[in-house]
């Protein structure tokens, strides 16, 4: 009988400001959809080992990997100041 995929906590953070939390962001997402490591690489298209780094907070993989994942996983980045840059001022968008 195949494994089950334990679920993972989310990070007990209010900010994703290391690899750390956002490796256990991408692995509680991975675990809430019950997508088992292998599985969620290949849809990602990234390899396995590299997918296990990035989970664990390695801060050596690329950007280009930790996206592929994020997408993969339908996760998206934003922040305050892009929300705010997306409304329309009276003088146009202003960029900091």
């Amino acid at each position: 009988m195949a494994k089950k995929v334990t679920v993972s906590d989310m990070p007990d953070s209010v900010f994703i400001d290391n690899a750390g939390i956002l490796g256990q962001l991408i692995k509680a997402k991975r675990t809430e959809l019950g997508i088992k490591l292998a599985d969620c690489a290949a849809l990602c298209g990234v390899g396995i080992n590299t997918l296990s780094r990035i989970e664990n907070g390695n801060a050596n993989c690329t950007l280009a990997a930790v996206f592929s994942v994020l997408n993969g996983l339908g996760i998206k980045l934003t922040s305050k100041e892009l929300t705010s840059a997306a409304i329309p001022t009276s003088g146009g968008r202003k960029w900091i």
